[in-house]
């Protein structure tokens, strides 16, 4: 689809869909969105739509790219200035603040889950894939950490990744489904930091 406004006109339509389909996906869920009405929120044409995306499998992985853009940290060029202590804390606090800034999308996909509805293999796959990637940076920066003495916990550094990854999970979940007054975030993140590094940070910028 060429237009007198080339190829910015043709990623205009496709972010504004994307717009769309990340607050439908979020508020309505995925089985419930219709294509049509993700054309209707975005004012483009279903047929635009399908131009762009073969189907709403493809729609939605392409949201989930969209929603991980940001947090996609390129270790080798961004954190070569940084000890594995500060890696670690820049690792959790991504997976933080991406949960706290797509809370409702979050939401949509634990939901679903939970309940044991069945998703399309494509976005499961492409979740754990995401997953355990970071899970291998996390493991690998904590053996780092260990191997330079900044990191006092003294397991192998695989479990010590699980054992990270079940609190954050088990804090945000809390801050996702419960009341947020019940849940001191911040403060939970500097007792998680004590135990991997040996003392309380104290440093909210980590967050």
């Amino acid at each position: 689809m060429v237009t007198a406004g080339g190829q910015p006109q043709s990623q205009d339509s496709r972010d504004e869909i994307l717009k769309a389909a990340i607050h439908l996906f979020a508020t309505r869920g995925f089985h419930e969105t219709s294509m049509s009405e993700v054309a209707r929120e975005a004012k483009v044409s279903k047929a635009l739509i399908f131009w762009h995306f073969k189907t709403k499998e493809e729609l939605f992985l392409a949201v989930l790219n969209k929603l991980l853009e940001p947090y996609v940290i390129d270790f080798a060029e961004e954190s070569e200035k940084l000890d594995p202590r500060e890696q670690i804390k820049k690792l959790i606090g991504g997976y933080v603040n991406f949960v706290r800034e797509n809370a409702s999308s979050v939401s949509f996909f634990l939901r679903r889950f939970m309940s044991g509805e069945e998703m399309p293999e494509a976005f499961t796959e492409q979740i754990r894939r995401l997953y355990d990637l970071y899970k291998a940076l996390l493991t690998d920066r904590i053996r780092m950490g260990q191997e330079q003495g900044l990191c006092s916990c003294s397991n192998q550094p695989g479990v010590t990744a699980n054992f990270v990854l079940a609190a954050l999970n088990g804090l945000l979940i809390n801050l996702l489904f419960m009341s947020q007054a019940q849940i001191d975030l911040d403060s939970a993140l500097d007792m998680l930091y004590g135990l991997l590094f040996g003392a309380t940070t104290g440093d909210a910028s980590a967050h």
